[in-house]
């Protein structure tokens, strides 16, 4: 079942919220291409890293919009600004092909029916070599198995699976890494110790993480030319 915007928005406003928030946005960080004068989108509910991104950047002529999926909701943001989200349909975004530098999505590969398609609807918006990051439950981690967060909805994925999926769609994958090293216990100070422990952890094992964060760029194929055509040759009967 898909979280709705309320869910998750509250979520991100718990001082765990904002644990995972950090803890994701950190290594989102190391990942992202340089976006001065860019396009960015945020598909699924990606308000908190493209805050994150804004802040760290700096750059008040790069772009940022938060598009959000039809069945789970829209919410203003930024929060002292004109509005900067849409409600769109997942599979025919609003915009124009090659018209986006970077895509991020959370919250949104798990929940959606034909993921193959959501993958190349975002390789038809971006630009060549534009970036896409996927942040995805880790299957292989109690993050997963727990409902009490947004990473215990959906399908969660293996870094196998979310390779082979992205490679299908053009989209090969260049890097990945994890976060959320610690299992998501309800302790009043788990985002103190969560802030305290996750580059140590991450240091001995990076598929330790509960969050799975995949960066790809989009690849254009050349076109295979046309043989030239040639006259047909037909057999003709003739009289002897």
């Amino acid at each position: 079942m898909r979280p709705d915007v309320l869910g998750l928005y509250r979520f991100y406003q718990t001082p765990l919220g904002r644990g995972v928030a950090d803890a994701i946005g950190a290594r989102l960080s190391r990942m992202w291409l340089p976006g001065t004068g860019q396009q960015t989108i945020g598909f699924g509910f990606a308000l908190p890293y493209l805050d994150k991104v804004k802040e760290a950047e700096g750059d008040q002529a790069s772009r940022y919009l938060a598009f959000m999926p039809a069945q789970q909701g829209v919410c203003h943001w930024p929060q002292a600004m004109g509005s900067s989200t849409a409600l769109v349909e997942e599979y025919n975004l609003p915009l124009a092909d090659s018209s986006v530098d970077r895509f991020l999505l959370i919250h949104a590969l798990e929940h959606a029916n034909r993921p193959a398609n959501l993958l190349r609807e975002v390789w038809r918006v971006l630009a060549p070599g534009g970036q896409v990051i996927a942040v995805v439950p880790n299957r292989r981690r109690t993050w997963s198995a727990v409902d009490a967060t947004p990473f215990g909805h959906g399908r969660p994925y293996s870094k196998g699976q979310l390779y082979e999926l992205m490679d299908e769609q053009m989209l090969p994958p260049e890097g990945w890494d994890t976060a959320l090293m610690l299992p998501p216990f309800g302790l009043p100070g788990m985002p103190r110790l969560m802030r305290m422990t996750e580059r140590t952890i991450h240091a001995l094992g990076r598929n330790l993480g509960g969050a799975l964060i995949v960066c790809a760029r989009k690849q254009v194929y050349g076109a295979v030319p046309k043989a030239e055509k040639r006259a047909r040759i037909m057999p003709v009967l003739t009289g002897s």
